[in-house]
C-alpha cells in the first residue's frame, strides 16, 4: 500500500508539475503578449471584478470539493447530491450578480463594468458543472487527465484572447478569454471523464458532506474576500492603471508560486489524507514537503525580487515598469505562502476545519488593521502592510502545528534554515553581479538566472543538504521510471 501510495503521489506531483510547466507557463506566456497589447487600465477593471467572481465560486464550491476528496469512496448519491447543489447555487448567484452589476460599476465609478460583470459571471455557471470531475480525478490522485484538460482550454482560450487584443477589442480580448478557458475545460473534462448524474439529492449526503464543507466555506470565503481586498481597495481610491501595475506584479509571483508549490500542494493533499490515521508518518511526510518546497520557493522568489527590473522590461515591456517595486514586495511575502498553506492543510487533514475557520477569521482581523494604517501612507503604504501581515498570519498557522502535530517553529526554521541561507548568499550574489553597468535587459536577466542557478545548486551540493540529497537519491530516479512507464 505504501508503495502504490507513493508511486501515485510522484506520478501526480509529475503530471501536475507538467501542467503547470505546460499550461501554466504558455497561460503566462499569453498574458505577456497580452500585457505588450493591452493597457495597464484594462488589466485593472477585471482585476475589479474577479473579487465578486471569486467569492461567488468559492459559495458554488462551498467546501463539498474538499469534503469528497478527502472521502476514502465517493458514493453516486454524494456526486449527485453535490452537482445539484453546485448547479442550482451558480445560476442563483448569476442572477444576483447580474441585477447588482450596476452597482458594482458605480462604486468603482466605472461604466463599462456593468457588462463585463454580466458576461463574466457567466462562468460560475460553466464551472460548477464540472467540479464533480475535478473532485473525483483529485481524489483518485490522476492529474493527467486533468492537465490534457486544461492545457487545451488555455491554448484555445490564449488564441482568442490574442486575436481579439490585436482585432483593438481592448479589455474584452481579456474578458473573452476567460469565458473561453471555463467553457473548453469544463467540455475537455467531462469528455475525458464521462459521469452522469442521477439528479437525486439527499438531505443524508448533503448533511455529511456539508457538515465538514461549510467550516471549508465561511474560511474561503473570507480568504477570497481578503485576498482580493488590496485590489477592491487599490481601485476605488487609486487609478485603474494603478491596480493594474500591481495586478502584473501579482501575475509574476503567482506564476512563480503556481508552477513551483501548488505542483506539490495539489498532489500532496489527498495523499496525506489518506495517512490521517498515523501522527508519525503524517509529520514526518509535512517535514518533507516543508524542506521541498522551500527548496523551490526561496531562491525562486529571491531571483524574481533581485531580477524585477529586466525581467519587467524584457517580458511586458517599458510601459510596466511602475510594477517593480510592488514585484519585489509581494515577492517577500510569496516566499512564506508554502510555510503557511503546508501549515494550513495539517488541520484541514486531521479534520479541524472547525480550528481553520477560527484562524481564517483572526488573520482577517489582522489584514483589515493593516490596510486601515497602510492605506494612510498611500498605495506602497498599503501594500508595506499586506507583507508584514502575511508574516504574523504565517506565525499563527505554525502555533497550532506545534499543538496539533507537535511540529513547532523553531523545528520548522530549523528544518529550512539551510536553504534559507543558500538563498540569501545567493541573492546577493546576482544582485552585485547584474549592477553592473553594461547590457541590456536581456543580458543582465539571462546572466542573473545562470548565476544564481549555478550558485543555489552549487552551495546545495557543496553542503550535502538533506534536501538535495531527497532530490538526488529517491525523487530523480523514481520520476525517471514514472516517465518510463509512461512512454
Amino acid at each position: 500500500m505504501s508503495k502504490t501510495l507513493g508511486e501515485q503521489s510522484l506520478s501526480g506531483i509529475l503530471w501536475v508539475f507538467i501542467d503547470k510547466l505546460g499550461s501554466s507557463s504558455i497561460n503566462f506566456l499569453i498574458t505577456i503578449v497580452l500585457a505588450r497589447l493591452l493597457l495597464p487600465a484594462d488589466f485593472g477593471l477585471v482585476a475589479m471584478v474577479m473579487i465578486f467572481f471569486e467569492l461567488s465560486s468559492v459559495f458554488v464550491e462551498s467546501g463539498f470539493s474538499t469534503a469528497l476528496i478527502r472521502e476514502k469512496e465517493i458514493s453516486e448519491i454524494d456526486k449527485s447530491t453535490t452537482f445539484l447543489f453546485n448547479l442550482v447555487t451558480a445560476v442563483i448567484l448569476y442572477v444576483g450578480l447580474f441585477f447588482c452589476a450596476p452597482l458594482i460599476s458605480n462604486f468603482f465609478d466605472q461604466p463599462l463594468l456593468t457588462w463585463i460583470v454580466r458576461v463574466m459571471g457567466l462562468n460560475l455557471i460553466i464551472e460548477s458543472v464540472s467540479i464533480i470531475q475535478r473532485s473525483t480525478l483529485t481524489q483518485q490522485i490522476d492529474f493527467k487527465t486533468q492537465t490534457k484538460a486544461r492545457f487545451v482550454a488555455v491554448l484555445l482560450s490564449g488564441v482568442v484572447g490574442i486575436g481579439m487584443a490585436v482585432a483593438g477589442f481592448g479589455v474584452w480580448a481579456l474578458v473573452v478569454r476567460i469565458g473561453v478557458m471555463s467553457l473548453m475545460e469544463t467540455a475537455s473534462l467531462w469528455r475525458l471523464n464521462p459521469w452522469k448524474p442521477s439528479l437525486k439529492f439527499s438531505k443524508a449526503s448533503f448533511r455529511k458532506l456539508f457538515g465538514f464543507g461549510s467550516k471549508i466555506l465561511s474560511a474561503a470565503v473570507l480568504d477570497k474576500f481578503f485576498s482580493h481586498i488590496y485590489k477592491v481597495v487599490i481601485g476605488k481610491f487609486f487609478a485603474a492603471a494603478s491596480l493594474g501595475f500591481y495586478t502584473q506584479a501579482g501575475n509574476f509571483t503567482n506564476m512563480v508560486i503556481n508552477t513551483l508549490f501548488r505542483t506539490i500542494q495539489r498532489v500532496t493533499y489527498p495523499v496525506l489524507a489518506k495517512l490521517q490515521d498515523d501522527l508519525g508518518k503524517l509529520k514526518d511526510t509535512y517535514r518533507k514537503i516543508l524542506k521541498l518546497s522551500s527548496f523551490v520557493i526561496f531562491p525562486a522568489m529571491m531571483l524574481l525580487g533581485v531580477l524585477a527590473e529586466p525581467l519587467i522590461i524584457l517580458l511586458v515591456g517599458e510601459k510596466w515598469l511602475e510594477s517593480v517595486p510592488f514585484l519585489q514586495l509581494l515577492c517577500l511575502s510569496g516566499a512564506t505562502y508554502h510555510l503557511t498553506t503546508v501549515n494550513l492543510n495539517m488541520l484541514l487533514v486531521l479534520g479541524r476545519s472547525d480550528l481553520s475557520l477560527k484562524l481564517e477569521v483572526i488573520k482577517k482581523i489582522i489584514i483589515a488593521i493593516a490596510i486601515v494604517i497602510g492605506l494612510r501612507y498611500g498605495i506602497f503604504g498599503l501594500v508595506v502592510g499586506e507583507v508584514i501581515s502575511t508574516y504574523i498570519n504565517m506565525l499563527i498557522n505554525v502555533y497550532y502545528s506545534k499543538k496539533l502535530l507537535d511540529y513547532s517553529l523553531a523545528q520548522q526554521l530549523r528544518d529550512i534554515f539551510p536553504t534559507i541561507l543558500i538563498s540569501l548568499l545567493m541573492g546577493a550574489l546576482v544582485f552585485f553581479t547584474t549592477t553592473l553597468p553594461y547590457g541590456y535587459a536581456l543580458f543582465h536577466a539571462s546572466l542573473g538566472i545562470i548565476v544564481g542557478g549555478l550558485a543555489y545548486l552549487g552551495l546545495h551540493l557543496l553542503t550535502k543538504t538533506e534536501e538535495m540529497n531527497m532530490i538526488r537519491r529517491l525523487i530523480i530516479p523514481k520520476t525517471l521510471q514514472l516517465i518510463a512507464k509512461l512512454r
